[in-house]
């Protein structure tokens, strides 16, 4: 099991990763790489993005191919530091028609790479290993040995993270086997003290990986070293040491932010948010609970027109992979067409009248059922808007809405609260953790605890699920 700060882990990977290509030596690699790994090492991800531009227009303007797919992949990489995947997708698709004119290895698995970054970005697992498979094919091929390496070690760092998300163990212990054989560095020895730490077992074993993952801290940069801390903030979290564990997040808060990693500052201001809680700290809980909910917003809606981007491209190039294949189903599916049009027809002949006083008891039927919806919608949007406001009306009117749910829950339960009806109320109009979260101006993991005790107090057993239950009532 991945407690939900080891989750939260993830998002400083992500970026940790990100930036784990840059802190190489790219003396044998092309020019753009190396000035927009100088940029990146500085900090300066503004500024690489702009020289990207700039040299992209030299590349067009004298047919320079390989730069052009250098250049495009960059700006797609650097794009998804920013969180605009969808931005980064349309890139790197320019990136990908560029490459039917060179057969370099390096330029595909660096383009595929990234496909794989953005997929896991996005939560698209299953695709993004796909996409990193397709990139260590590539890689294979590369004949410079330190840029098979680098490509290698950046390949399994990402991938290493799809095998987190879908709990697979297994694969998760091998490819940190294969990532320490590659490089071993700040990183790689965090992420061994992690895995005790998110566990929260052999604490001791973590810790000694995390002073062997600072021993590298003189090669490592701000970057990698902010992600060291923060582990070590999870460390003393765990052990209960929560002002030591607050010393160490707030060491990477400044870091962080000069990146602009948004992935990366949502969870840093919302552990923050959680421990000046449990310091009784509520004003500076508060604080960092509002910028986490204003940041997850802006990355919500960037994230959904992305994953809408990258579901509709891995379609069209199951497509183009699968030609023949698709004639012939659409072959299949048209003899099938025909052959169930025919029996249609016959059938239509032989039942015509009872078919047609069918028609009529339908249509009967779904004009009631369209007036019915129209009344439940309309009672549901007053509620949503007596919820979103606040009004101490909200309770009232979503008992007069949903009487049969009310009285049940109550016959089920008759020493519910008000409080616990109201939170029953919210979980019946299918809410999730963070919408409940803005309107009962507590963190994830207080809703979390919530859910909890009223389970307990309808006295369900531990195999039932909350939200199914009450939904179902």
């Amino acid at each position: 099991m991945f407690p939900n700060f080891r989750i939260k882990i993830i998002h400083l990977i992500f970026f940790s990763f990100s930036v784990f290509i840059d802190a190489q030596d790219y003396s044998f690699q092309p020019e753009p790489i190396k000035t927009t790994t100088t940029l990146k090492k500085n900090g300066d991800y503004e500024g690489a993005l702009k020289f990207n531009i700039n040299a992209l227009k030299q590349y067009e303007e004298s047919g320079n191919t390989p730069g052009i797919i250098m250049v495009y992949t960059n700006i797609g990489s650097i794009l998804c530091n920013f969180s605009k995947h969808k931005e980064s997708l349309e890139y790197l698709d320019k990136a990908k028609e560029e490459l039917n004119n060179t057969s370099e290895p390096f330029l595909k698995a660096n383009l595929y790479n990234e496909y794989g970054r953005n997929y896991t970005r996005l939560g698209l697992y299953e695709q993004s290993i796909a996409a990193f498979n397709k990139a260590e094919y590539y890689i294979k091929k590369i004949s410079n040995p330190e840029q098979k390496k680098i490509s290698l070690a950046y390949n399994y760092s990402w991938k290493r993270i799809n095998f987190i998300r879908v709990k697979n163990l297994d694969s998760l212990q091998n490819i940190d086997n294969k990532i320490i054989a590659v490089r071993p560095d700040i990183i790689s020895y965090t992420r061994k003290a992690d895995n005790f730490i998110a566990q929260k077992i052999h604490l001791d074993s973590a810790e000694y990986y995390m002073n062997k993952a600072l021993s590298y801290s003189k090669e490592a940069f701000a970057a990698e070293k902010a992600t060291a801390w923060f582990s070590y903030g999870d460390l003393y979290n765990v052990k209960g040491n929560k002002e030591k564990a607050l010393e160490y997040y707030l060491k990477t808060l400044d870091i962080f932010q000069k990146t602009k990693s948004k992935p990366t500052l949502l969870t840093v201001y919302d552990t923050l948010s959680s421990v000046y809680k449990s310091l009784n700290d509520i004003e500076n809980s508060n604080l960092y609970l509002r910028k986490y909910t204003i940041l997850n917003d802006s990355i919500n809606k960037n994230e959904k027109e992305a994953v809408n981007l990258a579901v509709n491209k891995l379609i069209e190039l199951n497509h183009e992979e699968k030609g023949k294949d698709r004639r012939i189903f659409y072959f299949v599916v048209l003899i099938i067409v025909i052959a169930f049009g025919l029996l249609l027809y016959f059938i239509r002949k032989i039942y015509i009248k009872k078919a047609l006083k069918k028609d009529k008891i339908l249509e009967k039927k779904t004009i009631e059922t369209d007036v019915l919806k129209l009344k439940v919608n309309n009672s549901f949007d007053e509620i949503i808007q007596l919820m979103e406001s606040r009004s101490p009306l909200f309770l009232m009117r979503f008992k007069e809405v949903y009487p049969e749910f009310y009285e049940k829950l109550i016959t089920h339960t008759p020493e519910l609260t008000e409080h616990d009806i109201k939170f029953s109320a919210y979980i019946r109009l299918n809410l999730t953790n963070k919408e409940i979260c803005q309107y009962e101006n507590i963190s994830l993991r207080g809703i979390e605890t919530k859910r909890y005790r009223l389970k307990k107090k309808l006295k369900l057993s531990s195999n039932t699920d909350l939200q199914k239950w009450i939904l179902e009532l």
